[in-house]
Parts: structure tokens; sequence; C-alpha cells
């Protein structure tokens, strides 16, 4: 019996000690030490439905501020992360399932909720893409620190405009406060890692 007892304590022991000595994770993008809650955003999802970013606690909230059209950068920035939402899905679907993404639109004036259905579904079914309450986007964009605005094309393009706007993924942990900030050319398998990490602490 004591040595049953004694061989438990030295497995125990050996544990503890693997554990310490496993290597600790170094992350690519931002985390913040010092958290601090973010404004509520509140809008409608591309779906039609009211949606509030403090629906979402509890979970791991990526957040992306851009519009649909974006030449470059945000098409970029949503394929990474549908391809990191799809990694974790694939290695720990436990860890998936407090995961999502958003969406929000710089460009409201021609993102309409029918559009945003068209064009952010076709990157991951699990993104969910925003119109914000005008009255509020200006206390959304500086609660996270984001910049955004018109700049005229009319001369060089049909467009009309390009918006020029802060580009960079933001993590929003379960509790509603800003947790980590990636820029936003982080390759998908790096920002997996991550994010598996985080969804760990």
């Amino acid at each position: 019996m004591f040595q049953m007892v004694n061989r438990l304590f030295v497995g125990l022991l050996l544990c503890v000690f693997l554990a310490s000595c496993a290597p600790k994770h170094t992350f690519t993008g931002l985390v913040f030490d010092d958290l601090q809650p973010v404004e509520d955003v509140v809008g409608i999802s591309h779906t039609g439905e009211s949606f509030a970013l403090s629906d979402l606690r509890g979970k791991l909230v990526l957040v992306f501020f851009g519009y649909t059209f974006c030449p470059d950068v945000c098409p970029l920035t949503l394929a990474n992360v549908a391809q990191a939402m799809n990694i974790i899905a694939d290695e720990d679907p436990k860890a998936a399932q407090k995961l999502t993404a958003l969406f929000i639109t710089s460009d409201p004036e021609r993102d309409t909720v029918e559009r945003l259905a068209q064009y952010v579904p076709a990157f991951h079914p699990d993104i969910l893409g925003v119109v914000v309450d005008p009255a509020r986007f200006d206390a959304v964009k500086s609660s996270f620190g984001v910049y955004a605005e018109k700049s005229d094309v009319s001369q060089s393009s049909q467009a009309g405009y390009l918006i020029d706007h802060t580009a960079g993924v933001y993590v929003i942990d379960p509790n509603g406060n800003l947790l980590a900030l990636f820029p936003h050319d982080t390759p998908a398998d790096v920002l997996a890692a991550d994010l598996k990490a985080l969804l760990k602490r």
C-alpha cells in the first residue's frame, strides 16, 4: 500500500514538473495586460436581426472594421480570419465553439444589410457582418481606437470614394474587454496558434 501511494506521489510530482517545463507560448499579436472594456457595438447583423456585442459575452470575439468595396486589405484579412477559424475548428472543435468573429462596416452608406449578407458569408458562415447604429458609430470607433474616414477618388475611380481605415483584428475577451490586437496580415496559422493560446487562458 505504501509503495502504491509513493508511486502515485512521484507520478504527481512528475506531472507538475513536466507542466512547469512546458514551453510558454510567445504571442505574435499584441496582448494587453491592462484590460479595458470596449463600447457596446449595437446595430443590425447581416441576417437582418438586431445585434449587440454584449450578447456575445462568454465568447472570444474577433472584430475587424472594414467595408465591402475595399480592394485589398479587407478581403485578405477576412480570408485569414476565416482560415484561422477553420484551423481551430479542425484541431479543437470545443474551443472553436467559444470563438466568433465580426466584420463591422466602416461604410454604412453603401454597405447595406443586404450587401453584407452577400459579402460576409462568402468568407465563413460563422463571421457576422454588422451595420452599427450611426448615432453610436463615433463612440464605437473611439472605444476601439479606430480611424475610418472617406477618401475622394472620384477623379480616378468609379467607386467615388474609398475608406481610409485602421486595419487590425481586435480580440474581445469573454467579459467584453479589449484583450489583443493583431496586424491585418497576420498569417492564418499564426493567428490560429495565438487564438488557441488565448482560449486556454
